[in-house]
């Protein structure tokens, strides 16, 4: 017996433990916040876009500081779009690195010297490499509670924005590096029961993972200098043309994955996808380039409109 991933015809074994759409109160108390009140209720919007962090992401209410003014920017830029960003991709047991669990105090204040002239700094180096490794548990495709469990998190996340599931929005996981991997095993959990799950692999490190085959749609943007994407990919086995019925091989081949090339861009530094200290041949930074290719790719797929050019937030 099988069911099928919302309209593509793929089909997967009943026992995948698809998650369970919480309750509005539910969710609320999973985040330790109060429930509106129904006239308060968010609004529901036609498409959501969830964005997936990198392994620099230590709590669900702190963005690594160069990446917040690109989702602010994507916020008020795409129409038709509520975008979702209070999910810690690696924070399995509780919502972040530093509530209530062993070594609370240490992540909270790594988490800190991060964004302080702290002579200990240089241990806030520690969260990426914790994060680092979590990766790697959820590229695993015989273990399914780390990836279940985040899908749960996204879950309660976009009920708390207005997501209405039995509505069936369709929502796109958007997941920067390591956090692309983390949205291919997210959609392996959230893309049942026909559920419309999309994924937008931004410089992604990320396996040919079994979520990829229950995605509507992969879009994978990679700057073509991107050493550490590059070096992914090598990595990622699966993903090597050998392998033609692996799910990221297969996907290729039937039309839902594109890899669309961002130029020039690397992973970090000056010519990085967040960067804006460079100015590119045509007059962009390298972050308006990749929120213009964000954008653009949400559009002609019928998910979102653009609002048109806007301001950006300074780097914090």
């Amino acid at each position: 017996m099988s069911d099928a991933a919302g309209g593509s015809g793929r089909a997967f074994p009943v026992d995948e433990q698809i998650i369970e759409w919480p309750g509005f109160e539910e969710a609320c108390a999973a985040a330790d916040i109060p429930a509106l009140v129904p006239d308060e209720l968010p609004e529901e919007q036609p498409h959501y876009l969830v964005y997936l962090s990198g392994i620099g992401m230590s709590t669900p209410e702190q963005l690594p500081v160069v990446e917040i003014p690109m989702v602010e920017h994507l916020t008020k830029r795409l129409g038709g779009t509520k975008v979702v960003w209070q999910v810690c991709p690696y924070a399995v047991r509780t919502p972040s690195l530093i509530r209530r669990r062993r070594g609370s105090r240490f992540w909270a204040a790594a988490t800190r010297w991060k964004f302080e002239k702290n002579r200990l700094r240089y241990l806030a180096a520690l969260i990426n490499v914790r994060n680092g490794f979590q990766l790697f548990v959820s590229a695993d495709r015989r273990v399914t509670r780390y990836n279940r469990t985040i899908a749960r998190r996204v879950a309660e996340a976009l009920v708390r924005a207005g997501y209405v599931p039995e509505n069936r929005r369709p929502i796109t996981l958007l997941g920067w590096s390591g956090g692309a991997q983390v949205a291919a095993g997210v959609a392996r959990h959230l893309g049942g029961a026909g559920t419309q799950v999309r994924i937008m692999s931004m410089a992604g490190i990320i396996s040919a993972d079994p979520g990829l085959g229950r995605a509507e749609h992969i879009w994978h943007l990679r700057g073509d200098h991107d050493a550490v994407e590059a070096i992914g990919a090598t990595l990622a086995v699966r993903r090597w043309p050998l392998f033609r019925h692996s799910p990221w091989n297969q996907a290729l081949g039937d039309g839902r994955l594109e890899i669309i090339s961002m130029g020039s861009l690397t992973h970090i530094g000056d010519h990085g996808y967040y960067s804006a200290t460079t100015i590119l041949p045509d007059g962009r930074t390298p972050r308006q380039y990749t929120a213009d290719a964000i954008v653009a790719t949400l559009c002609d797929a019928g998910l979102a409109t653009d609002n048109g050019e806007v301001g950006w937030e300074p780097v914090r």
